[in-house]
Order: structure tokens, then C-alpha cells, then sequence
């Protein structure tokens, strides 16, 4: 008995040439598809979220030497994200959708609470409530403020809550008050010195983020008290984030104002300097907490 394979059992096991080509070609693209998505994913760019206080214009140029600083320390890109509104921008950052944020002390102290998020520092500059009216106008005192219009970027932030509970404190009420609302602070003042509202409530540092002829128009009216050791922002990174990417942004946003980019930001944005996160200051915001969760609960004609 002739026990060759027969010729049908040779062809199976000598493919064409062409397939086997074709079947290397394949298998090669797999491999390096395999061997690209770790490096592909340590190259996804963090998000990070800007609390939308000034315009997008404004916000995001003003923002981009800090982005730019992390990418090279952290050898990842940086996309800063604005949001519509504020309480947009409360609600994701709570949910937690960014790797990184940046936004008002009191918020970042409910994302952490809420969301997990941890903070790594602070831009440092006592935050205070201000009420801007034209320097030239007929407003001189609280009391006139009665029956007037005035502009305010959103009764979330911080400065608006310390502005108002002021003015209750003083017999101005918010009934007493026309609000009208503004898509960021600086809109709010220039609104002021256009002559469209009466006076805007901002924090103390909004006025150096419009023109500087404009700023001339401009009077204080009246301003908070600072408080003491209490942060005027945070940063944050997202709970789910490695000890290690952590502590590299922690130390990256640590060493930039040092640097000539963090000191013309400082100059620009009218920060003093960079300073921890310390826990026990963090803490003295939760006083702040009840309110804002009113406000958020409220909706936005809370």
C-alpha cells in the first residue's frame, strides 16, 4: 500500500506564497497595533476644566503657559476645558469628569467631598467680594444701591455669596436689588462702565482682567474682608489617578512660578504665588458648603 500523502494533503500544507504575505503583513500591523496602545494611551492628553469665570477669550490664553508647564513635566499634553456656565462646570466636576481642575475654593472643596477629587495647591491671593459702580456716577453709598440694577456673573461663586451676606448684614437685601446676570465677571464690569447696569459684584482681582481704559471708569464701592489662610482657588486632580502622575503635577504646579511663564501668569492673572493645599485651611471652606448647596438645589433662579 502506497502510504504518501496524497497530493490534496500537500496543498494544504504549502500555502501560495502571496498568502503567506498577506497572513505576515497582518500579523505585523496586529503586533505593532499591540505594542502602540500602552504608548498611545500614556500620550492621551489630560483634561483639565477651568472654572469659567472670565470669558473663554480670556480664561483659556491666560491658562495656557500652566497647561504648557505641566506637558513638559509630566510629558503629557494638557486641553483646558471652560463650560458654559458656572454651575455647569460644578456639576462635572462633582461627577468627576476631568483629570485635573481648576475652579473657586468652595467648589473645590465640594468636589472633594463629592467627587474625590484631591488638591494639590493654590493660586494665593486673599479673595474678596467687591461691588464696582462708575467712577463717575451717582452712586456713593450701599443705600443707593436700592432699585438698582446690578451685574453678577453667578450667585454660586464664592465672592457673590460673601458680597450679598454683606449687604443683608448692612439692611440691603437681594429684593432690595435688580440682578442681572452676566456670562463671566469681566462682561459684568465692562456692563458697568458702558452704563448698561449700575454696579457689578466680582471678586477683587476681576477689574485687572478688562482693558486698562476701561478700569479708569470704574470706582469700588465696597469690599470684603479677607479671610485669613482661606484658599482663593484650588487645584485639583482626579481621585482615580496614580499616586505617582499626582505628586509629578503636585511638584510641576509647585516649581511654576518660578519659572518666567509662571511669573508673567502671576503678573496677568494678579496671583501672588503658589502655595499647598494645606487640609486645615481646605477644611475652614465647608462653612460655605451649606449655601452653595442651596443654590445648587435651587436651580438657577435660586
Amino acid at each position: 500500500m502506497d502510504t504518501r500523502c496524497p497530493d490534496i494533503g500537500k496543498r494544504v500544507w504549502r500555502a501560495p506564497r502571496r498568502l503567506v504575505a498577506m497572513l505576515a503583513a497582518l500579523l505585523a500591523g496586529l503586533y505593532l497595533l499591540a505594542a502602540a496602545g500602552p504608548a498611545r494611551a500614556q500620550q492621551a492628553p489630560l483634561r483639565m476644566a477651568l472654572i469659567p469665570y472670565l470669558s473663554p477669550n480670556v480664561l483659556v490664553p491666560l491658562f495656557q503657559p500652566l497647561a504648557r508647564h505641566f506637558e513638559r513635566d509630566v510629558g503629557r499634553a494638557v486641553d483646558l476645558f471652560s463650560a458654559p456656565s458656572i454651575r455647569t462646570h460644578v456639576e462635572r466636576i462633582v461627577r468627576p469628569d476631568y483629570d485635573i481642575v481648576f475652579t473657586a475654593p468652595h467648589m473645590g472643596r465640594l468636589a472633594q467631598i463629592d467627587g474625590g477629587y484631591v488638591p494639590i495647591g493654590s493660586f494665593e491671593r486673599p479673595l474678596t467680594g467687591v461691588i464696582s459702580v462708575r467712577s463717575n456716577g451717582p452712586i456713593r453709598s450701599l443705600d443707593q444701591l436700592r432699585g438698582r440694577t446690578v451685574a453678577i456673573n453667578d450667585r454660586l461663586v464664592l465672592n457673590s455669596i460673601l458680597t450679598l451676606k454683606e449687604l443683608e448684614k448692612r439692611g440691603v437685601a437681594l429684593s432690595d436689588l435688580v440682578i442681572v446676570p452676566a456670562v463671566s465677571q469681566n462682561s459684568a464690569l465692562l456692563s458697568v462702565a458702558a452704563g448698561d447696569v449700575d454696579a457689578a459684584i466680582t471678586v477683587n482681582f476681576a477689574i485687572g482682567q478688562i482693558p486698562q481704559e476701561r478700569q479708569g471708569e470704574l470706582r469700588i464701592l465696597f469690599q470684603t474682608e479677607e479671610v485669613p489662610s482661606m484658599p482663593s482657588t484650588l487645584i485639583l486632580v482626579h481621585p482615580a489617578m496614580p499616586a505617582r502622575d499626582r505628586q509629578r503635577l503636585e511638584a510641576s504646579l509647585m516649581s511654576f512660578a518660578a519659572t518666567e511663564e509662571g511669573k508673567r501668569f502671576l503678573l496677568v492673572s494678579h496671583y501672588k504665588n503658589v502655595v499647598r493645599a494645606a487640609p486645615k485651611n481646605v477644611r475652614k471652606l465647608d462653612v460655605y458648603l451649606p449655601e452653595l448647596r442651596r443654590l445648587l438645589a435651587a436651580g438657577p433662579g435660586g
